[in-house]
């Protein structure tokens, strides 16, 4: 039986198929030969792009019911502590879902739940924009996301390494967020958008090569949830920087 090679100190396994990694620990799938991969890796990625697919429509889906009826749009700019219940309620079962997502079925159903809050999320934000500038953001981000997606999977390149300045990164781009309650501007809100879009690109990146190297195949509802939030954000950047783009 053929197992590859184990370099322990640099958390890697080197064999037929990239080994699985998780919060630095080596996951070994029993004594098999990393040969069962070759069955595993196909599988992994079905289902990560299955649920990814699944959460992408109910978002779409919700956020189009809310941009053609007029009563929901008013009901939402009536109500804006609205958007504070669903964030945090996304936040806690997000919390939940991250300590029992090994949990079967339970993590479907919070998976199910989170989803869902999220989407309602999305589509109490577009309310607040022109359903051309949502269509043209969703046309962008589609295309974005399939464009990055396709190029990180058949790339050899190591983007794990990326890593630390990514979050790093997010960290700078949420503390300028608030800084801008301060000192808003047309230009600031254009530049942190830009920025903003551009990490989350990133990001789609990383996370795509990641699910790929480093998590095990049980991590498939957190693989699905760090690309769905990846493409809700880019979303997200997208609109606020094609509203002020439109605004100059």
């Amino acid at each position: 039986v053929e197992r590859g090679e184990i370099e322990i100190e640099r958390g890697k396994v080197e064999g037929e198929k990239p080994g699985f990694q998780k919060n630095g620990k080596i996951l070994l799938f029993g004594l098999c030969s990393f040969r069962i991969g070759s069955f595993i890796f196909p599988s992994f990625l079905r289902k990560v792009y299955t649920i990814l697919s699944l959460q992408v429509l109910l978002t779409t889906v919700t956020s189009a019911l809310f941009l053609y009826f007029e009563s929901i749009r008013t009901f939402v700019h009536e109500s804006p502590v609205l958007i504070l219940v669903l964030s945090l309620g996304s936040f806690g079962v997000l919390l939940a879902l991250t300590l029992h997502r090994h949990k079967h079925p339970l993590n479907l159903y919070l998976l199910s739940g989170f989803t869902l809050l999220e989407a309602l999320t999305v589509a109490f934000v577009v309310t607040f924009y022109d359903v051309y500038i949502v269509l043209q953001a969703f046309v962008l981000t589609t295309a974005v996301f399939l464009g990055l997606t396709v190029y990180t999977l058949q790339s050899k390149r190591d983007f794990s390494k990326f890593g630390a300045g990514l979050f790093t990164a997010l960290w700078i781009l949420c503390l300028s967020g608030i800084l801008k309650f301060f000192f808003h501007s047309e230009t600031v809100e254009l530049v942190i958008a830009a920025v903003g879009a551009l990490l989350f690109c990133g990001f789609i990146v990383y996370d795509t090569h990641s699910l790929m190297h480093r998590l095990s195949p049980e991590e498939y509802v957190f693989a699905a949830i760090d690309l769905y939030l990846d493409i809700i954000n880019l979303f997200l950047h997208l609109l606020r920087f094609l509203e002020a783009v439109n605004k100059k």
